[in-house]
């Protein structure tokens, strides 16, 4: 079956994003090159290059689209103000926790690319400002108690993502419990 041409250039990309993935968990960001990509591959750099114009914009691409942003961008649509804050909260975590469980090889790059990359940080300073947002709401519509959310946020996401990497994974419920105790 013959496909069209945005078809086997969408193909492509996933291909060299899978080899991408493959390599920069195993080398680690600094330790991979183009080059170590494009064998994997099985491609030229210069076909690499077609589609992505150097390594950061690999990694940058893994971890916004394969990672847990899109995720958070659905909750801040999908605006699921029926359910309290903390059944969301924990379910978010959980998922997330599940995504570094499953994704092992993405999380590697994540952790392997952290160290002071700005589009990196952007990244994860956009998740942050989602749940930032979240609890924001949730604090200005009287569910949660006022508290800094942008630190909750990081810490929240940080606690379930480092127990996640030294293989000690937290129980989400109590944590969200600390954050948030239910009011008596």
């Amino acid at each position: 079956m013959a496909r069209t041409r945005s078809e086997q250039a969408a193909w492509r990309r996933e291909q060299l994003l899978d080899a991408a993935l493959r390599v920069f968990a195993d080398k680690g960001v600094d330790g991979a090159t183009v080059k170590d990509v494009a064998q994997a591959a099985g491609v030229t750099p210069g076909l690499l290059y077609r589609y992505f114009d150097s390594k950061e914009a690999m990694v940058e691409t893994l971890l916004s689209e394969r990672g847990f942003l899109p995720r958070l961008r659905e909750l801040r649509a999908e605006r699921p103000d029926a359910r309290p804050a903390t059944e969301v909260l924990t379910g978010l975590l959980e998922a997330f926790d599940r995504l570094l469980a499953e994704h092992a090889e993405l999380m590697a790059v994540f952790f392997s690319a952290a160290r002071a990359r700005a589009p990196l940080a952007s990244l994860v300073s956009e998740g942050h400002e989602l749940i930032g947002e979240f609890l924001a709401e949730r604090v200005a519509a009287g569910e949660l108690r006022a508290h800094d959310t942008a630190t909750a946020a990081r810490t929240l996401f940080a606690t379930v993502a480092v127990n996640r990497r030294m293989g000690t994974p937290v129980d989400i419920a109590a944590l969200v419990g600390l954050l948030f105790p239910e009011e008596g």
